[in-house]
Parts: C-alpha cells; sequence; structure tokens
C-alpha cells in the first residue's frame, strides 16, 4: 500500500525537478540518520533508466541498486531500489500551484523481503508519513533557500 505526502514549493518546477531526478544529491534531504552515498553507475545524462548504487547505514549497512523507471521532465520521476529489504519504490509528483509547485512525495513497497516484511504494516502507518514530512521539509528548505 503507497504512503504520499504533499507539500508546496516555492521555486520553478524545472529547478524542483532536475534537484530531485539528480539521486546522487539524495543525502541533503535524506533523514540524517540513514548517512547515505549514492553513484550513478550508468553512462549518459539523468533519465528513465539511470542506474544508481546507494549505500545507507540504517539499521546496518544496506546496499542497494537504484533504477529510475520513469522520467516526465519537471512532472514525474520514479524510482525503485532493490536490495535486502526488496524491491522498493519512490516516486515524486509535481503539479503547478501558486508560487511554485506542489510536490508529492510516494513510497511503496513493491516486494518486501522477510524480516522487512513483518514490520511493513507497522512502518506504513506509524513512520512512513512523518519520514516522508520530513524529507519533503528537508528538500523545500533547501530549495528555496538556494
Amino acid at each position: 500500500m503507497p504512503v504520499e505526502k504533499q507539500i508546496t514549493i516555492n521555486a520553478p518546477a524545472e529547478k524542483v525537478f532536475s534537484y530531485l531526478a539528480d539521486l546522487t544529491r539524495h543525502s541533503e534531504w535524506a533523514q540524517p540518520g540513514h548517512r547515505l552515498e549514492i553513484e550513478k553507475t550508468s553512462d549518459g545524462p539523468i533519465g528513465q533508466g539511470t542506474v544508481f548504487r546507494s549505500v545507507g547505514h540504517q539499521f546496518g549497512r544496506n546496499e542497494d541498486t537504484v533504477t529510475i523507471t520513469e522520467y516526465v521532465p519537471n512532472q514525474r520521476i520514479v524510482y525503485e531500489s532493490a536490495g535486502n529489504a526488496g524491491l522498493m519504490r519512490h516516486t515524486f509528483e509535481l503539479t503547478p500551484a501558486e508560487g511554485g509547485v506542489q510536490v508529492t512525495k510516494g513510497f511503496e513497497a513493491v516486494q518486501a523481503k522477510f524480516p522487512f516484511s513483518l514490520f511493513l504494516p507497522i512502518v506504513s502507518a506509524l513512520v512512513l508519513p512523518g519520514a516522508l514530512n520530513g524529507d519533503l521539509q528537508r528538500i523545500k528548505a533547501k530549495l528555496e533557500g538556494s
């Protein structure tokens, strides 16, 4: 079951989209405890099919392969991370809003692996909404402050 949260960012869609699409900058807005490192591993410009390697340090060291699966400039970016927890889908939707753009950030566990699958209902209900809001607040602060 997907979890989504929204925020309005007072910046042009082009600026917001290019920032979100550059997943190497994810560590700038990810939850501080993740200690996230991301590097682009495929050639060419960022777009559908671009692959990244992600190393996080939440609940131990986790290494994921992250692939952009949808890329509609200034409107939508979807990326999927495959690793120890399973296959997770992350979505950003951008829609025009007064003074800028409304950003909807979504998360969905496509195929959760054991033991993460056991905790997923609790995490989805109690942890993810706050985590998504925190990510959006940090994204907003970064983009409106620069």
